[in-house]
């Protein structure tokens, strides 16, 4: 055998190993070709350094002579200021990476040209895997760590890509990745070769063994940096992980906050302490301003620390006084200002006036909303000429004819101006300042001219107006069949119609109530802010719904089903009011005939209509491109806003609420709950130690860690006795 070739007996696998006897036998070769790559890899340095030491556009451009206005002669233009080069980073950690690879080729390639072989065959392999190891492990490790740089350094793209669907940012994304994967790969290759010598040499065995425990923390790290990055872009900043949601903004607030049209400063009043209260300000305001987007700058001043802040904050706005509390202005001025007294933050316990819980996020809602309407108060008619639900009640507590006195002052403490409007028999209008108009439940028909003077109001070419109809179920004269509410044409024009059948449910268990109807939002409907603002699980008793059915009739309008009875539950209509149920549900349950006159059905039916404005019209025919503004809500019922439901609940009925979200979305404003629930104080109470698992809670751990140290040893064990 050829004293030059290996011999498979001691090399075993040296046949196997193609670029170690390249280098081995062709050793002039293989370094012109390390030299080369260096070549390489020196021009991409030179040519990335220009690029990065270059500027974006040159300072130095040609100056182009004018005529001056008062002068004959020519005047030099000014030279072009130079602007600073967006790319400079990525040419100068290309650059530098191309030096490390043209240091690592080079020093490989006259390595192997200035160095005369070894005159051992064992020596000579010994020295080419040695040498494909140093290079190869240091151009990987080299790739792994320019490549997590320029990860970091164009994780904009990854954002674009993630968060906006800009899918060419993609390639800017993957190429790092890749950078770090082939780096991996290549410092893996490298070392294979090595390994036929770790047993026989212990230099060699250190730097396989080193070069693999390098590899393994270099990918390890830029794997961790680049699953953070990623989970840092899909998931919130902080995580609120108590049970009942404490820190945890309302649906709608959130909505709010993303859409301020304006910006706005949240001042902090108070001392910093570690007391419960102030946390909760603090956090509260960390919070909302995460969610405005930069719309909302919160700043904390202190009594104690920035005196002369505060005594600057008392001189603009004198309405603070020595109270400690939230300062909220609006605008680029911060003119447009309310103060929130600490107190009011907080809900108190009247017999012991300990706090209970945290209200500031209702607080500041309802004055941000405020402010953003210039500190004017829109204001919001009540028709009152036909019957409909009195604004006032006697000093009795009875009302007459059904009142909506409690939802009144629900609306002013919004800060919405409402009114009563009564119309003339002549010559009926509807005010100039009228931000929306709502009929409640009308007993009598309204005249032909106060229809028409609400049609003109919801016709205007500016202002077009905004409507809110509740249409309650009233039987006509004589207990026979339904009154009409003389808003029928106009609410045709506005593709909405309303049933003219009473609706009854067959009663359940749960529903013993057969003129009661459980109503819910239409999924279809699940887009509108009014149902997003309400949320998908709100369900309401409604006392005789009438069906209110979206229609197509006119294309400038654009009517949606936006409340249901809920599907799979039994309910029919009748022409007049009904008294004798037992019998009325034999005959449905009995014949046939009579479920199908009665429109028995499981089915959904509509009560809650939205209308908005069709939108453009589509130039390639069809349904008219784009949406349109909000302006009218019609529901069948009115008893469920009336003072007689809402004497029943504790605090403001949901419904209440779904008024002030309607007349948010009716005015093209940001939707924003009205009643934002009170963050209530919980303490939790340790277990008593007798119910203490010592089990799990001593010996478990314990016996976990002895485990897991005698796994390591084990494995150390292992390892060294290979």
């Amino acid at each position: 055998m050829n004293p030059t070739e290996p011999n498979p007996a001691t090399n075993p696998g040296s046949a196997k190993q193609p670029i170690v006897e390249f280098i081995r036998t062709q050793r002039q070769n293989a370094a012109y070709v390390l030299l080369g790559l260096s070549v390489l890899c020196l021009v991409g340095t030179i040519y990335l350094a220009v690029r990065a030491i270059k500027p974006a556009s040159a300072a130095a451009d040609k100056i182009e002579e004018k005529k001056s206005l008062d002068e004959e002669k020519p005047t030099p233009e000014l030279p072009k200021a130079e602007v600073a080069n967006p790319k400079r980073p990525s040419y100068m950690f290309g650059w530098i990476g191309g030096l490390v690879a043209f240091l690592i080729t080079a020093s490989a390639g006259v390595y192997l040209l200035a160095i005369p072989a070894k005159s051992s065959l064992d020596h000579q392999l010994r020295e080419a895997r040695v040498l494909v190891l140093a290079a190869g492990g240091l151009i990987g490790a080299a790739l792994i760590v320019f490549g997590g740089l320029y990860f970091y350094l164009w994780s904009d793209s990854l954002t674009g890509w993630l968060d906006k669907g800009e899918k060419k940012e993609m390639v800017w994304v993957v190429i790092p990745l890749l950078m770090v994967a082939a780096g991996g790969g290549l410092v893996f290759a490298a070392v294979q070769p090595a390994r036929a010598e770790e047993r026989n040499d212990s230099t060699i065995r250190r730097l396989v063994y080193g070069s693999n425990f390098a590899v393994s923390v270099l990918l390890l790290f830029v794997t961790l940096v680049i699953v953070n990055v990623v989970f840092a872009m899909k998931l919130p900043n902080k995580l609120d992980t108590t049970e009942t949601g404490f820190y945890t903004l309302n649906n709608s607030t959130r909505e709010f906050l993303s859409k301020l049209s304006e910006p706005a400063t949240l001042y902090v009043v108070m001392p910093e302490s570690g007391e419960r209260e102030v946390n909760d300000i603090r956090q509260f305001a960390f919070t909302a301003q995460d969610a405005a987007e930069g719309k909302l700058n919160v700043k904390f001043v202190s009594p104690v620390t920035n005196k002369q802040e505060l005594a600057r904050l008392k001189e603009k706005y004198p309405r603070m006084g020595d109270s400690l509390g939230v300062l909220l202005t609006a605008g680029e001025d911060e003119k447009r200002n309310v103060f929130i007294a600490f107190e009011d933050l907080f809900d108190l316990d009247p017999r012991t006036g300990r706090t209970k819980g945290f209200a500031g996020e209702g607080k500041v809602m309802k004055e941000l909303r405020f402010l953003a309407d210039n500190e004017q108060k829109p204001v919001i008619y009540f028709t009152q000429s036909n019957g409909e639900l009195s604004l006032s009640s006697t000093p009795g507590g009875e009302t007459v004819g059904g009142s909506a006195a409690m939802l009144k002052g629900f609306l002013e403490k919004a800060y919405l101006d409402v009114k009563p409007l009564t119309f003339p028999i002549k010559n009926p209008t509807v005010p100039d300042d009228a931000a929306v108009v709502i009929v409640a439940e009308p007993q009598t028909p309204f005249s032909p001219d106060a229809a028409d003077a609400l049609r003109k109001y919801m016709n205007h070419p500016t202002k077009k107006g905004k409507l809110i109809v509740l249409a309650g179920a009233n039987p006509g004269p004589n207990e026979k069949g339904m009154s009409k509410t003389g808003l029928e044409g106009l609410l045709g024009e506005l593709n909405v119609r309303l049933g003219e059948k009473f609706i009854y449910s067959i009663p359940t268990e749960q529903s013993p109530e057969y003129r009661s109807s459980l109503v819910a939002f239409n999924q279809g409907a699940s887009n509108n802010p009014i149902a997003q603002a309400m949320g998908p699980t709100v369900r309401l008793r409604v006392p005789l719904p009438r069906e209110v059915a979206p229609t197509q009739g006119n294309p400038a309008y654009k009517a949606d089903a936006l409340m249901i009875t809920m599907p799979g539950r039994f309910t029919w209509t009748e022409d007049d009011p009904m008294n004798n149920i037992e019998a009325t549900i034999r005959d449905l349950v009995e014949n046939e005939q009579v479920a199908t006159k009665k429109q028995l059905t499981r089915s959904a039916r509509p009560v809650a209509v939205v209308v908005s404005e069709s939108g453009a019209p589509n130039p390639h025919g069809g349904p008219p491109a784009g949406g349109g503004k909000a302006r009218a809500l019609v529901i069948g019922n009115a008893f469920i806003f009336s003072d007689r439901v809402a004497e029943r609940s504790r605090s403001s009925p949901v419904t209440f609420d779904m008024i002030g979200v309607a007349i948010d979305w009716l005015r093209d404003k940001p939707v924003l709950a009205t009643t934002v629930e009170s963050k209530t104080y919980k303490e939790y109470q340790p277990p008593e130690p007798t119910g203490v698992d010592t089990t799990r809670l001593v010996y478990l751990p314990l016996g976990l860690a002895l485990l897991l140290v005698g796994g390591v040893g084990t494995g150390v064990w292992v390892m060294r006795r290979k």
